[in-house]
């Protein structure tokens, strides 16, 4: 018989389906960064778990020398030096150290839960933690934890320096608005419906401001409503924060001579009570100024000033809005600061008085014109330290825009990868979730409360007095007694996710939306637009219902449940959800009779006598249960407004389990089920994204060998993919491990398999430096083996070398194709580097390979074939020549050879050469 912990685990791990693609919708955070010379820059491809890498030796034409496999959804990137970047994982809850030069990913830091952004200060490394409000420090160069600093607000994830390296400064995302909510048996009864045909609307609660003093006998806590904490990078320690900056905080930059806090952020409008009145006006799309002198001073200017939010439609307002930025760069010599506005599409330009001084568009379509589906989200900006460059990184188009910022225009737009993973309905499909010109006035998409497809973590009164009565859900005995129509005046209600929504049955708290079609009138209602079209409502609606709820932080890695300490355990709490009781209003039943695992609920509605509540509430799901924490209906300051239940009212499941509909359970069995649900399985195996190096200095280390137990017995029931990446035998190769045959196959054909045993002999001996990294299930053939899905293994379909390179001054010189050649494939181009610096060169392309000796070196084209195009190397010895292929099916299986020859005054009579590379055109996916 199971042990009880193991047995509760696997009644209660839900059964995840295999895809090739599985979108977490994970959020850049700082996803482009420059060098410090301005000759690279680095993009986290967020979607295909890569960073590219370019070179700038034209700053108006970015080339792609490499992209290099990280962890589970990169979301930024920061260079420590030209060849060595940490890149932040949000899933795999991990600080990616690569090795450009090696192209590959060399150390691994551990950091949960969600790394979101890295910065290098005082000879450390800082890095924010979100979901545990914590920023975690390392020795930047031995990678030693130095300490974890506490932060006292929801998610801090955006990160910047001072200009003499003394504080680093946090943003926190979700640092709320002082707001809380004023609990329905204290507060004053709704107004009125002014839609004379309605009943009186049903008691609730109201959202307030805490420090109110109207109603200060009811609120015992405050909100200091902290938005930027200001730490010291020598004490380690918050020696201030700033407070008031925006509700939703979403970027940060630093002035490099005044020091002053430049940040992005969304002011929320949750106080307005009703639809109609927030109706194309939710928000507030701003950039904070804060000085940071001995008295800081906060000014917050509106990016859109003037519009006219009682006039919808405004297709003035929205040819022109700047809607929700998530992005600032600040060009000092100019006097500019740059804001990326998401929703809209557009740069927007400021003076350092905050006035908004030219836009820039980035999208497709100019003024009010809407073109959801080729949406570009710009996300993240970078600018060029000398040229008149700006880089933006569009999240949703996974493109890179140049821009010119002294005519303040494009100059070019190219894919940040060779290969986009995510499949085009659902690429598409998401747009409609970020598109503020949808709105009525450009100025709000779904996006404004749904950050990144989850929650603001407020709470918003979105009835509507002059609204109808709507009937109840159609559902199974015994669920469909007593139910009651929806009145329209609901009353506050928590910002629910996104995530996750497949098979939850009906939505809304109240579940008074069949489907998420349903809710195809808010574009009307609520942004003050006009609905969409039914095809593009299906693939919005098929892109929503493929965002998965990321892993649970607080679930042990194996899956399996905690026994300790008695009185107190996950694997007690399980059981615990699952025993019958007798009740007085539905029989005998348990937890487990409306809270069904994987989504933890049944997807109905329950009415309002049975909950012994003022309304009947559809039945919750209970996987994102510790992202509730932060409020504490306790004398104090406090992280959140808001908590538990429909309106956040409640501060813990503690008290809510104390309410009377519950008192037929056991007292004894709540911690238990309370310590279960902190911890409750999402859907998502706690394992994936897991990553860990392994290499000659540990190939043999206890801590390796656990984390290979660990990640290949969770394959084995299928929670994940094991994937790696790196050096084997002397090539950069991808593997996969198969469970039912306990080894590891290559992504070269002829190569391997290998067995564990294999694999830690060969990086005991040197001949292995791998990165393995736990990936969802069904995504790591594509991940590790095939990343374009066309049947041609990576390493096969890689440009691959011959022959022998002649030395120069600097060296061996090198020439490496990019990237995969497939047809379509047009940022694929040679890369070549170890030339002595700014010389004079020759690429030789032909159809075959020779062994010629000539000028003192051997020339490995076939010269009959030969084409030859010249080079000039930069400072550093590098060179690049773009080779795009068409889209011309009758190219596949072309063999291509190149060799570069440069001249060189160590070389033999004056020439050194690299060796040869051979490409074979392969299909596209």
């Amino acid at each position: 018989m199971l042990p009880r912990h193991l047995l509760a685990a696997l009644l209660l791990a839900p059964l995840v389906p295999s895809q090739s693609f599985v979108n977490f919708e994970s959020g850049p955070v700082n996803p482009v960064r420059i060098s410090d010379d301005g000759s690279r820059l680095y993009v986290a491809n967020t979607t295909g778990g890569c960073i590219s890498v370019f070179d700038l030796s034209n700053p108006s034409q970015p080339f792609l020398r490499a992209e290099i496999p990280v962890g589970v959804d990169p979301v930024s990137v920061h260079p420590r030096t030209l060849d060595e970047v940490w890149v932040t994982n949000l899933l795999s809850d991990s600080v990616s150290i690569v090795d450009v030069a090696a192209g590959q990913v060399i150390d691994t830091l551990r950091v949960v839960d969600e790394p979101s952004d890295v910065v290098f200060a005082n000879g450390r490394a800082f890095v924010t933690a979100a979901t545990r409000d914590e920023v975690h420090v390392f020795d930047a160069v031995s990678r030693a934890p130095l300490g974890v600093i506490d932060v006292f607000g929801k998610d801090p994830r955006a990160l910047a320096v001072s200009p003499d390296g003394s504080r680093v400064y946090a943003a926190i995302q979700r640092s709320g608005n002082g707001t809380t909510i004023l609990p329905d048996n204290v507060a004053p009864p709704p107004p009125p419906p002014t839609n004379v045909t309605l009943p009186l609307a049903p008691a609730q609660g109201l959202i307030i401001r805490a420090d109110d003093p109207n109603w200060s006998s009811h609120i015992p806590y405050s909100l200091p409503d902290h938005d930027i904490a200001q730490i010291d990078t020598q004490s380690l320690t918050v020696t201030r924060y700033f407070d008031s900056v925006g509700t939703i905080n979403t970027a940060i930059a630093v002035h490099p001579t005044t020091g002053d806090l430049w940040v992005t952020n969304i002011e929320s409008r949750n106080l307005v009570r009703f639809e109609p009145q927030v109706r194309g006006h939710a928000i507030d799309s701003r950039v904070s100024r804060i000085t940071t002198g001995n008295v800081a001073t906060i000014t917050a200017f509106d990016l859109n000033p003037g519009i006219d939010y009682s006039v919808l439609p405004n297709p003035t307002a929205a040819a022109s809005a700047l809607a929700e930025p998530f992005g600032v760069a600040i060009d000092a010599t100019a006097g500019r600061i740059y804001v990326a506005a998401h929703g809209t599409d557009r740069i927007g330009i400021l003076d350092t008085n905050g006035v908004v001084v030219g836009r820039i568009e980035v999208g497709t379509t100019p003024g009010a014109q809407i073109d959801t589906r080729n949406k570009r989200g710009p996300r993240g900006l970078a600018l060029h330290p000398s040229a008149n460059r700006l880089y933006v990184a569009n999240r949703l188009a996974d493109t890179l825009t140049v821009i010119d910022t002294q005519s303040q225009t494009v100059i070019t737009e190219q894919p940040i990868a060779t290969f986009d993973p995510m499949p085009t309905r659902e690429r598409e499909g998401r747009n409609f979730l970020y598109d503020a010109r949808l709105a009525g006035n450009g100025t709000m998409s779904c996006a404004a409360c749904h950050i990144d497809g989850d929650t603001d973590g407020l709470s918003w009164d979105l009835g509507d007095p002059g609204g109808v009565m709507e009937a109840p859900p159609s559902q199974p005995f015994p669920f469909n007694i007593g139910l009651a129509q929806f009145h329209p005046m609901k009353g506050p209600m928590a910002t629910q996710t996104l995530r996750g929504l497949e098979g939850v049955g009906v939505l809304h708290w109240r579940g008074d939306r069949n489907d998420f079609k349903s809710f195809n009138g808010a574009f009307d209602t609520l942004l003050g637009g006009n609905q969409i079209a039914q095809i593009d409502m299906d693939d919005f609606t098929a892109a929503v219902l493929a965002m998965h709820v990321p892993p649970n932080p607080n679930q042990l890695l194996d899956r399996t449940l905690r026994t300790t300490p008695l009185g107190n355990n996950e694997a007690d709490g399980a059981l615990a959800m699952g025993t019958p009781v007798s009740t007085s209003g539905f029989g005998i039943v348990s937890c487990r009779t409306c809270h069904e695992f994987p989504t933890g609920t049944n997807g109905l509605v329950i009415n309002n006598s049975v909950l012994q509540s003022i309304q009947q509430l559809k039945t919750a799901q209970l996987r994102n249960m510790y992202r509730k924490v932060g409020f504490n209906n306790a004398p104090g300051p406090q992280k959140s407004g808001f908590g538990f239940t429909h309106d956040g009212a409640l501060d813990s499941l503690t008290n809510f389990l104390a309410l009377p509909v519950f008192s037929p359970w056991p007292q004894s069995d709540m911690d238990d089920i309370v310590t279960f649900l902190m911890s409750a399985d999402t859907g998502t195996a706690p394992a994936v994204g897991y990553q860990f190096v392994v290499n000659q200095s540990n190939a043999t280390s206890p801590q390796v060998s656990a984390d290979m137990q660990l990640l290949t017995t969770r394959a084995l029931p299928g929670d994940l993919d094991l994937t790696a990446h790196g050096m084997l035998d002397g090539e950069l190769t991808g593997l996969l491990y198969e469970p039912l045959n306990n080894q590891f196959i290559s992504d070269r054909a002829g190569v391997g398999p290998f067995t564990i045993a294999q694999l830690q002999s060969k990086a005991q001996t040197g001949l292995a430096d791998l990165a393995f990294t736990a990936v969802p299930l069904g995504s790591g053939n594509r991940i590790a083996l095939d990343r374009n899905d066309n049947g041609v293994l990576n390493g096969s379909a890689a440009p691959s070398n011959y022959g022998v390179a002649t030395p120069g001054c600097a060296g061996d010189p090198t020439l490496a194709g990019n990237s995969e050649p497939f047809i379509g494939n047009a940022q694929f181009g040679y890369a070549l580097a170890n030339a002595q610096a700014n010389s004079f060169g020759v690429l030789a392309l032909a159809l075959g390979p020779a062994s010629i000796p000539i000028i003192g070196i051997e020339l490995l084209v076939d010269p009959t074939t030969a084409v030859s195009i010249t080079l000039a190397s930069d400072s550093s010895g590098n060179a690049n020549h773009p080779f795009p292929i068409p889209s011309d099916a009758s190219l596949i299986g072309t063999s291509i050879h190149a060799q570069a020859l440069w001249l060189d005054w160590c070389g033999a009579d004056l020439w050194a050469s690299s060796d040869g590379v051979e490409i074979t055109i392969q299909p596209a996916q």
